[in-house]
């Protein structure tokens, strides 16, 4: 058994982890006004993502933890912020919500280099690929149950 002589196993780690990067990104983006998630949705906005059912599928596990069903009450903050145009269904960034991106990019880099001292690409990118599989190995069972 993995860990067996730890009180600290990796559910520790997940939950400890989580609280810190919503703690930590708060603070780097208390500037711009931004919490994690508003910072994630801008993200994935920037790199793509163009309506909300794809940024609640993108963000799945977060829904859950926020306890709400959509993030399109987030979207709409964000629009009214003048950082989002929404035309029907399709979502994008409007001018100064990519400037609002880019300085809040900077803050998120910033924070990221701090958290991740010491770690080199390749960790972080094996680290990512066990975690990616653990979830699927739980997704895998959970779906076999049902």
């Amino acid at each position: 058994m993995l860990q067996q002589n730890t009180t600290k196993r990796i559910g520790y780690w997940f939950l400890h982890l989580h609280e810190k990067f919503e703690v930590g990104t708060a603070e780097a983006l208390q500037g711009e006004r931004l919490s994690r998630r508003q910072w994630q949705v801008l993200h994935a906005l920037a790199i793509g993502v163009d309506t909300v059912d794809d940024l609640d599928i993108a963000f799945a596990p977060f829904l859950a933890f926020d306890r709400v069903s959509s993030y399109s009450l987030l979207v709409a903050e964000l629009t009214q912020r003048g950082w989002v145009k929404e035309e029907g269904r399709s979502i994008r960034l409007s001018e100064s919500g990519l400037a609002a991106h880019a300085r809040a990019e900077i803050l998120v880099e910033e924070h990221a280099t701090h958290s991740l001292a010491g770690i080199t690409e390749s960790q972080f990118i094996a680290a990512n690929e066990v975690l990616s599989r653990i979830a699927h190995n739980l997704d895998s069972e959970e779906s076999q149950r049902e």
